[in-house]
């Protein structure tokens, strides 16, 4: 077993250690009564938006809500999935939970709320939220498990978390997706659907950009920005995010890749790539940037990448087919046009749609400088900057404010 291998191994073991270790003085508190936090404002007019991990998505539909009415905001996030990163000042407050008995205390101190808005991906602690209150409930769905695998994965730790997936889709009294993933997730399931509300992870008008510095064919740039994943992981998980063919085949082409790994990243999975890049001069690993200065970091570039090819891994189709990131989102707030993958039919869709980038294949890696030579980059350019409000926030924000409005009265 690598080196590398050993350090995940150990670090989950500390996480959950210390997950393991608290939940029993919490559990005791708990059961005696003991507040562990303070109330909610009185007036009933707030919105808590609970989970495990803090996806970017989250703070920013709460900054546009904010400039449609005036509400007070919490954020209820595992302390192990907090990233400041994606956080912004638009939570009120922010409470970091250390296990699920402490997540039971927090929710029972707050009181009476309007709603609360949970997320995924991962199901287990909107799950024990679900559980615990009779609050008007809504679930954001991203990456859902049962649509990865179905409802037998190979893996352990999918088929643990599918019980809390499937309670949380039957419990919610409303589904916010940015994809249509949750259309397959309730087919598999057999489940029938709540009022639910399609709202694509969309740009945030306020960080737009225009591309920076002129487009040289002779020697350009290709950035991306999300998860890596070192040689060590599995690949039937991670083989989309593992860039040592991409690094290589772009070298050879005289092509510049620069991965910006998503904050949390596993060091040892960026240490790999910065080991890498010693030997690759054309392989560049920076540091990650905050969602509030993404775009401006990424406009200097030529073009995003979001190169997850199906062949690579043992995901299903219908994952491949519907779902989304919001990579392909900063690439446009930046102004840079975006080379995606054809076999993420919508994200692909979405950038021909708008003509603000270009499909490949995966075959087309290793013929990139060819492809790209024969674009008209500057086309492009006018596309992005013309066509963007369509998929702005500002343009579909009122859609998720007037489905919050359908909801049940808070309790």
């Amino acid at each position: 077993m690598s080196k590398a291998k050993i350090k995940l191994l150990a670090a989950k073991a500390m996480m959950f250690g210390r997950v393991y270790m608290s939940s029993a003085a919490d559990f005791l508190l708990y059961m005696l009564g003991v507040p562990a936090a303070k109330p909610a404002p009185p007036g009933g007019n707030s919105i808590v938006y609970l989970g495990g991990n803090l996806p970017p998505r989250i703070a920013r539909i709460v900054k546009w809500h904010k400039k449609q009415e005036a509400f007070y905001s919490i954020l209820v996030c595992h302390r192990e999935g907090f990233k400041s990163k994606y956080s912004n000042p638009s939570f009120d407050r922010v409470i970091l939970f250390r296990n699920a008995w402490h997540l039971r205390r927090v929710l029972r101190s707050l009181g009476p709320v309007r709603l609360i808005h949970a997320f995924g991906p991962k199901s287990f602690y909107p799950a024990v939220a679900g559980k615990a209150v009779r609050t008007p409930f809504i679930y954001d769905m991203q990456d859902v498990l049962v649509v990865y695998y179905g409802l037998e994965p190979s893996i352990r730790w999918y088929r643990h978390e599918l019980p809390h997936e499937r309670y949380i889709l039957s419990r919610a009294d409303g589904i916010v997706s940015h994809s249509l993933e949750f259309q397959e997730a309730y087919r598999r399931y057999g489940l029938s659907k709540p009022p639910n509300l399609f709202f694509p992870l969309c740009c945030d008008d306020d960080v737009f950009e225009k591309k920076q510095g002129s487009f040289n064919p002779a020697e350009f740039h290709v950035v991306y920005v999300g998860e890596v994943a070192g040689s060590f992981r599995d690949s039937r998980q991670f083989a989309t995010i593992q860039f040592h063919h991409i690094a290589e085949s772009f070298a050879r082409q005289g092509i510049h890749l620069h991965l910006y790994p998503a904050p949390g990243t596993f060091r040892a999975d960026v240490d790999e790539y910065r080991q890498l890049s010693q030997s690759n001069r054309f392989l560049h690993v920076h540091e990650p940037v905050h969602q509030s200065q993404l775009a401006r970091e990424l406009s200097s570039y030529d073009f995003g990448l979001i190169p997850f090819f199906f062949r690579d891994t043992m995901h299903s189709w219908e994952k491949f087919k519907y779902s989304t990131s919001l990579k392909l989102f900063n690439f446009v707030e930046a102004g840079i046009p975006v080379i995606v993958s054809r076999d993420i039919v919508f994200q692909s869709w979405i950038v021909e749609r708008y003509g603000m980038g270009l499909s490949i294949e995966k075959t087309d890696i290793d013929r990139m400088r060819k492809l790209i030579s024969g674009i008209r980059y500057d086309e492009l350019l006018k596309n992005i900057e013309g066509n963007r409000k369509y998929i702005a926030l500002s343009n579909h924000i009122d859609r998720l404010v007037s489905f919050y409005s359908g909801m049940p009265s808070g309790i």
